[in-house]
């Protein structure tokens, strides 16, 4: 008896040693929650003596909603026979210490429960990691939303996406509003799987599919099926995705977004998600365009450099060699007549340069617009521009304006009206008037100009007066060009030449 007596305190004293070698806390209570049996990580943690444990029931170890979960962990066990849940620890002194709770049910012979034995792990440290982890995810969600960048992710199992509430705004998304679902299930996508309750696939009907998102065509068909084609090359090659898209938002406007991922793939090396970012680039998309609209302008400007230093060379060369060749011609003979004609080439040479400096300034103008009454404009220019003995017929409704820089509309009428009376008999009438309402035409009663050659009249150089510097036309189209306009040329009604200009109401 005393034999069994001492095997039975030597194995008690051999569990106690066991239990309190273990990290966790070790309890056992009843179905009421007393306990019966802890292990000495109990009165360490809690600063309770055994002696006021042996007293206490579980739930005085926890306040509030603590305690409510610890209330429903006990009932739950009772029912199912085992719960895990997480509740903080008051000790004596105060302190609350998180704690993840395990316990299952100890029943009699009979099955009926008397208790529960579990343990609770301190989970501080996990609990600041995951605290730490939702401070990162807020700082870098933070940091995204700052530069527009949401976050995605697709699974190719479920066929779904999630997407971030950055995401949601990039596409013009309220919160939770994105379907998330893709159209596309990849290379077992089948012709039937689109239909409600459709059937397990048949691989006589297999089909292969792009993965195409379903943004309720708020992208472009065109690059929908871009951005398809390069997801599905992404899954099925491993290397990263990467592709540039408009969207469409629901007020109208259009941006530019950029979405990058990764392919992950499952333990059988088969592909089973891609993660990403995606950002809103529209202003990046609008620098690249206008830097690439500038270096056009440029290209088109340095073209027309080179153009002005042939056109110089070779123009004012002639009238040049004639007023060098007339002037020793003069010393020798005194004829004043050969003056004339050295003051004629000169003359000749002053009005081309005029030509070629306003040709430049509509070149690099930078039209500065206000609304302009077209009938007023059109009579001060004429009135000071030598049109000898033509006629002008405005037939300009008063009311009419259009946004215009008042000193290059005023450049344009008088090359016009000049253009019109050198190349035309001196009384030639020249009308203008309004074309419907998308601008006005200017037009005259003079010879026109041949159809073969109206593709041609704009061009530097064209002129059918000798004594022209076939600039006259140039200069008009690059004005009218500054403000955004356009110009053709056609056949008036009496037979001259007919210009319209469209400013698109302006």
């Amino acid at each position: 008896m005393k034999e069994n007596q001492h095997e039975f305190e030597s194995d008690r004293a051999f569990i106690e040693a066991g239990l309190n070698t273990i990290t966790d806390i070790f309890y056992v209570v009843d179905t009421e929650g007393n306990f019966q049996r802890w292990n000495d990580k109990l009165p360490d943690l809690t600063g309770y003596t055994d002696a006021e444990i042996d007293s206490m029931n579980a739930l005085e170890f926890f306040e509030g909603e603590h305690r409510e979960s610890i209330e429903a962990a006990i009932e739950n066990i009772l029912q199912t026979g085992s719960d895990v849940t997480e509740a903080e620890i008051t000790t004596k002194d105060g302190r609350d210490i998180p704690h993840e709770f395990r316990g299952v049910t100890m029943t009699d012979d009979a099955g009926t429960p008397t208790g529960i034995i579990g343990i609770a792990r301190d989970i501080t440290a996990r609990k600041q990691r995951e605290q730490d982890l939702r401070n990162l995810h807020t700082r870098f969600e933070l940091a995204l939303a700052e530069t527009d960048t949401g976050i995605w992710e697709l699974d190719l199992d479920s066929n779904t996406v999630r997407w971030d509430t950055t995401s949601e705004r990039l596409f013009g998304y309220e919160p939770g509003e994105y379907p998330g679902t893709y159209a596309g299930v990849g290379s077992r996508a089948t012709e039937h799987d689109s239909e409600p309750g459709a059937a397990e696939s048949d691989p006589d009907t297999e089909t292969d599919a792009q993965y195409r998102p379903d943004y309720d065509d708020r992208i472009p068909s065109e690059d929908l099926d871009r951005v398809s084609q390069q997801l599905d090359h992404a899954i099925e090659t491993g290397e990263q995705y990467q592709a540039d898209f408009r969207v469409q938002q629901p007020d109208g406007a259009q941006r530019w977004i950029r979405a990058r991922g990764v392919v992950e793939y499952d333990d059988s090396g088969n592909p089973d998600r891609v993660i990403g970012i995606q950002t809103d680039i529209t202003e990046g998309k609008e620098r690249e365009r206008e830097l690439e609209r500038t270096k056009e302008t440029l290209q088109r400007k340095n073209e027309r450099l080179n153009e002005f230093a042939s056109m110089i060379s070779h123009d004012l060369r002639n009238p040049l060699e004639i007023a060098e060749g007339y002037l020793e011609k003069a010393r020798e003979t005194d004829d004043e007549a050969d003056l004339d004609t050295v003051e004629a080439a000169l003359d000749r040479m002053g009005t081309m340069i005029d030509d070629f400096l306003t040709l430049a300034r509509a070149e690099t103008v930078d039209p500065e617009t206000e609304p302009v009454v077209l009938a007023d404009i059109v009579v001060t220019t004429w009135e000071t521009t030598q049109t000898d003995e033509a006629i002008l017929e405005c037939e300009i409704p008063e009311s009419m304006t259009v946004a215009a820089d008042k000193s290059l509309l005023r450049n344009v009428l008088e090359n016009c009206f000049r253009n019109a009376v050198e190349h035309n008999d001196s009384r030639v009438t020249i009308s203008v008037g309004q074309l419907d309402n998308r601008g006005f035409y200017i037009e005259d009663t003079g010879g026109g100009i041949p159809e073969s050659e109206q593709d041609t009249v704009f061009e530097h150089g064209y002129t059918t007066n000798e004594s022209g510097t076939g600039l006259g036309l140039a200069i008009i189209r690059e004005l009218i060009e500054a403000h955004g306009w356009t110009i053709s040329v056609s056949e008036s009604a009496a037979g001259g030449a007919r210009f319209e200009i469209v400013t698109d109401g302006s």
